[in-house]
């Protein structure tokens, strides 16, 4: 066909070719409309344009009307500043009952109705929330415009929060340290004494220390002896004295033990010598 090899020459891609008597319909690529119209300018030819592409059709009904070009620019924008804004706080949970502190202390962050959130704040607003008396947990999410503050009060016969540092309470080597909440100021491996600070009530801020519950705990490798005197030796005696170490931590806690036996005026020492591990926790569990 002339007219298509026309096309092809001038390297003009052509899609859903017809032939319909004198008539021969072809789709192009908008950007090849002035190219098919300059190749078939012979008066032979008669060429128009049937129907607009999908993507012209938009261009000029949104071209036609710019009222609703413009009100769907605004929509998205306020969709998007909507998604960003915190219209309203919500305090749920056990907790609910201390709206008012937990409103305080996010709006000392600067989260309140009508105010921006991308949540870079949530840690130190969930330390300064779980300081509050009673407190046990807390937590935050927003859905929509809606920042939800959930907050959980242990009951009423649980043991009262302890707002203080976590201390050993034994020497030896850490296992293991767990923070939940708070800083951790040793770690795993390290030698400590009794009576060295395992977890601040603070976290760090920059340079500042802030505040706040700590919670969590640590597993330490300790060593200890335990003597006990029995008026004779024997196998019944041996045992009795291992069970001693019970006394420092659970049988399952024993990591090794060593016995020796010295004998004195009226019966026999038994010395037990063992490395045990032992938890220290605070406010967890």
């Amino acid at each position: 066909m002339q007219a298509l090899n026309k096309l092809k020459r001038a390297d003009i891609p052509v899609y859903n070719c017809k032939k319909n008597g004198a008539y021969f319909t072809f789709e192009v690529p908008d950007n090849y409309i002035k190219k098919v119209f300059a190749i078939f300018v012979h008066p032979c030819y008669n060429v128009t344009v049937k129907q607009k592409s999908v993507k012209k059709k938009l261009l000029f009904f949104l071209s036609a009307r710019p009222c609703i070009v413009a009100g769907a620019a605004v929509f998205a924008a306020c969709a998007v500043l909507a998604n960003c804004l915190v219209l309203k706080i919500n305090v749920t949970g056990s907790g609910s009952y201390l709206k008012n502190e937990v409103l305080a202390i996010a709006c000392s962050y600067g989260v309140n109705a009508f105010s921006f959130y991308n949540g870079t704040d949530e840690p130190a607003i969930c330390s300064q929330v779980m300081a509050l008396p009673s407190v046990t947990f807390c937590s935050l999410h927003k859905s929509g415009s809606v920042l939800y503050i959930d907050v959980q009060v242990q009951e009423e016969s649980g043991a009262k929060a302890d707002y203080s540092d976590m201390y050993s309470d034994v020497s030896g080597t850490v296992n293991k340290i767990t923070a939940v909440c708070g800083t951790p100021l040793v770690s795993a491996g390290d030698n400590v004494a009794k009576g060295d600070m395992l977890i601040g009530a603070y976290y760090l801020s920059g340079d500042d220390k802030i505040p706040c519950l700590a919670v969590g705990y640590a597993k330490i490798t300790s060593s200890a002896s335990v003597s006990m005197f029995y008026d004779c030796e024997s196998e019944q005696n041996r045992q009795a004295a291992y069970a001693a170490t019970l006394l420092y931590a659970e049988d399952e806690r024993v990591l090794s033990r060593g016995i020796t036996v010295k004998t004195v005026a009226d019966g026999v020492i038994y010395t037990v010598d063992f490395t045990y591990l032992h938890t220290i926790s605070i406010n967890f569990g």
